[in-house]
């Protein structure tokens, strides 16, 4: 039987470039159900999660992007926050961002992670309050080429060991 979490996992690659399609509000929704039903340390849920549809906001987020400007041809797209305070703000929301990927790829929806904390203009044009620091930029949408999911990687067993490092995993 073939496991479709890890089906997505295997094939899903970064997308920067979309089509001029509107992704189904179902669609969306879903990946932002993903984020919220992502495990969380002691079940805090440090998080908060913008979805941007609107296509100025779209062009906002691209302009303001360092590494993904490629936002503004986006369908969607969801503002990654965490609360400052937390000390598993950061992993909960990465961990929550790869929730919101894989979840879209399963739907054919493309995406990737932009940006890194720090984002602090992106907070405020998207009226996070001040004990939130934005940790990503997430576009979706159904992506402009086919892609092949055929992954650069290192040999497994130069990154998994059995018991000890440098036992390869049988």
């Amino acid at each position: 039987m073939a496991n479709q979490v890890f089906e997505a996992v295997r094939t899903v690659m970064a997308v920067r470039q979309y089509d001029d399609k509107e992704l189904p509000a179902d669609v969306v929704r879903r990946v932002a159900e993903a984020a919220h039903l992502t495990a969380s340390a002691s079940n805090l849920q440090p998080w908060h999660f913008v979805v941007v549809r609107e296509r100025d906001g779209l062009r906002k987020l691209g302009s303001m992007m360092r590494t993904g400007p490629y936002i503004a041809g986006a369908a969607a797209a969801v503002i990654v926050a965490y609360e400052k305070a937390s000390r598993f703000g950061v992993s909960d929301s990465s961990r929550a961002v790869q929730s919101m990927i894989l979840t879209a790829w399963g739907d054919g929806v493309g995406s990737n992670w932009t940006g890194f904390a720090g984002l602090d203009a992106v907070r405020q044009e998207f009226g996070l309050p001040d004990t939130y620091d934005v940790l990503a930029v997430v576009p979706l949408g159904y992506p402009q080429q086919k892609i092949i999911g055929k992954k650069k990687r290192k040999p497994f067993n130069e990154v998994v060991s059995a018991e000890r490092f440098g036992t390869p995993l049988a």
